[in-house]
């Protein structure tokens, strides 16, 4: 008699459960009118309009107006200068003068300010400037390191989008396996409840059950408000001000499966942008030391210029003229400037030398545990699938138990306690797959770590 009406009461609750909508959170009560969000539409989001990615082209763009500067020594400059001249001093007064006749007739006059105008325009050709053309090249390689740190970040942006994106989906997850844990709850303390009105168990399991469901209560809260969070640092990430709710609408995908030895890829990581980008740097700052050497080089250059003069008074006349020269200018001692040039360029090369070499060291670690990560999560998440399977056999064993008096309460909160446990080990182990996939691709650059098989 006390199995089937227990068994009966458990059947109807579970049906309720299922047709009722469970109440919201205040913090998710809005997420129906959510807007939907693809992947696809976070990376490209993401791509145009990330903060970092911003920065970086504009690290970029200056490189490029650097290098764009540097033509400075290479190419022609031109001038124009035009001048106004008044003078007037008392050198112009009272000049003695001879007054034209028989005989001539001293006098003195004032000539007044002299007054004029002087135009000019002077071309200036650099025809060798060592400094110039080294400054040219180390530009050069700045700028193709600064590109090559703006597809590495792009990628590294990617791999925060998938991440975000995959995250706040297995948050909403979690929501719902916590949900299907209250409503387990809830069958349990009807059950405890049914049993208690037969006088068939104690008062303890009605307490004990009700505790059960006020926990699962909180842990519907709190999983509701980790979906918030979840989804506030998504739309940082996409520098999303609209802060509306956001609905995502692709699932985290099956984890794809690695090989079973360490792919060939960790011996290829010379070609990661980062560190082919440090290679540039290196190169750039090779450059850096032959430039600051070339302060001990002469320069020279081909001058041009033309000038028109053009005076009104004292004395009325007009004189143009062109002048053309080679000039040689070589300074061999600057007061130890060239020096502390040369050894600051040496030293720079030097850390930078020192800087690639531990980001290879990096790279082949990262690369490693990327993979070693990849594997584990896999695994832990093929293992976790197989354990939902146990747990909720368990779970309806237990149950049947408790209705027929076999098992006490503690074992039948146990099995909920472990279903649901199974159920969340399963969301974050997929979860951990997809993303440790991810991040070995993107620690040895095998494709676009937002490229995701669905």
């Amino acid at each position: 008699m006390r199995t089937n009406r227990c068994w009966k009461q458990a059947i109807v609750l579970t049906v309720l459960a299922l047709a009722l909508p469970l109440p919201l959170h205040p913090a998710a009560a809005d997420f129906a009118s959510a807007r939907p969000l693809s992947l696809d539409e976070a990376l490209q989001r993401a791509r145009a309009e990330n903060p970092s990615l911003l920065i970086q082209r504009a690290r970029t763009a200056r490189a490029e107006a650097v290098k764009r500067q540097t033509l400075q020594g290479l190419a022609p400059t031109i001038s124009v200068d035009a001048t106004r001249l008044r003078w007037d001093t008392s050198l112009l007064e009272e000049v003695p003068f001879l007054e034209p006749g028989l005989p001539p007739t001293p006098t003195r006059r004032d000539l007044g300010p002299v007054e004029g105008n002087i135009a000019g325009v002077q071309l200036v050709q650099p025809l060798f400037n060592l400094g110039a053309w080294e400054a040219r090249r180390q530009a050069d390689r700045q700028v193709e390191a600064a590109r090559l740190g703006l597809n590495r970040a792009s990628d590294e942006v990617a791999l925060a989008v998938v991440e975000g994106y995959f995250g706040a989906g297995t948050a909403e997850r979690r929501v719902s396996a916590e949900r299907r844990g209250l409503a387990t709850a809830e069958r349990a303390l009807q059950q405890a409840q049914g049993a208690f009105d037969e006088g068939l168990v104690a008062p303890v399991d009605v307490l004990r059950a009700r505790t059960r469901v006020r926990e699962m209560e909180a842990r519907v809260a709190a999983a509701e408000g980790q979906v918030v969070g979840a989804h506030a640092l998504l739309r940082q990430i996409l520098a999303l001000e609209d802060q509306r709710d956001l609905a995502l609408t692709d699932p985290v995908p099956v984890p794809s499966r690695p090989e079973a030895d360490t792919p060939r890829e960790i011996a290829q990581l010379d070609e990661r942008r980062d560190i082919r980008a440090l290679q540039e740097a290196l190169e750039g700052e090779r450059h850096g030391v032959r430039r600051a050497g070339a302060a001990y080089v002469p320069d020279i250059n081909l001058l041009l210029r033309y000038q028109h003069v053009d005076a009104d008074r004292p004395l009325s006349f007009t004189e143009s003229g062109w002048l053309a020269a080679v000039t040689l200018q070589w300074t061999p001692f600057a007061g130890f400037s060239q020096a502390g040039a040369v050894d600051e360029a040496r030293a720079s090369q030097a850390e930078t030398r020192a800087e690639l070499h531990a980001l290879r060291m990096e790279a082949r670690t990262e690369a490693r545990t990327a993979f070693a990560d990849w594997q584990a999560e896999v695994f832990a998440w093929e293992q976790a699938q197989a354990g939902i399977e146990e747990a909720e056999a368990a779970l309806e064993l237990t149950e049947g138990r408790y209705a027929e008096g076999l098992d006490d309460i503690t074992a039948l909160l146990q099995a909920q306690t472990e279903e649901l446990a199974a159920f969340t080990r399963e969301l974050n182990a997929r979860f951990g797959a997809v993303v440790a996939a991810q991040r070995y691709r993107l620690a040895v650059e095998a494709g676009d770590p937002g490229d995701i098989v669905r």
